[in-house]
């Protein structure tokens, strides 16, 4: 049996550490240090993964963004057409609200920008638009439908009894869009 655990092992532990320590403590409040020892690895161990802790943190935003896309496509695999559109969306309401924290510790702090120009969810939304329709500017529509989502998972999370009207909008405008009756 090897000593020593292969380098995306290593990796996916500092993350997990950093991720248990920013939901308990918060950004501010993260130290390499303290990710070390919550990995079970040396300092140098975390250099040869991460330059800066803010790389760490954008790497914990990135694997996030992974997560809830995967979740989206998971939902939305088995179906076709606007139906997948409107599942990958619903989707995304529904895992942003049954789990926020993580989203809001890392996207919601004022000193760290995480947000590197690249959005991987609106990313997959526009090849799902463009499998599904043609549209004059799919990245814009993409843009503006991953936009409408997060604000309906905002609101349904602090309004949660508004759920199933928001989610019967967001189809419907998701309906539209595809349709192309504007």
């Amino acid at each position: 049996m090897p000593r020593t655990k292969p380098s995306e092992e290593r990796r996916a532990d500092l993350l997990d550490a950093a991720e248990e320590l920013v939901l308990r403590d918060g950004v501010d409040a993260l130290r390499i240090d303290d990710v070390t020892l919550g990995a079970g690895v040396a300092k140098g161990t975390f250099y040869l993964h991460f330059k800066t802790k803010d790389e760490l943190i954008a790497a914990l935003a990135e694997r996030y963004v992974q997560r809830f896309v995967a979740c989206q496509r998971e939902a939305s695999d088995g179906y076709a057409g606007v139906e997948r559109i409107q599942r990958w969306l619903v989707a995304g309401i529904d895992t942003y609200t049954t789990d926020n924290r993580l989203h809001d510790v890392l996207f919601r702090h004022p000193a760290h920008t995480v947000y590197s120009g690249h959005n991987l969810a609106a990313g997959d939304l526009r090849d799902l638009l463009v499998e599904t329709v043609d549209l004059p500017d799919p990245d814009a529509t993409a843009i503006l439908l991953y936009h409408a989502l997060h604000g309906a998972a905002d609101h349904v999370l602090h309004t949660p009894a508004d759920r199933d009207r928001i989610v019967a909008e967001l189809v419907r405008l998701c309906q539209l869009v595809t349709a192309r009756r504007w």
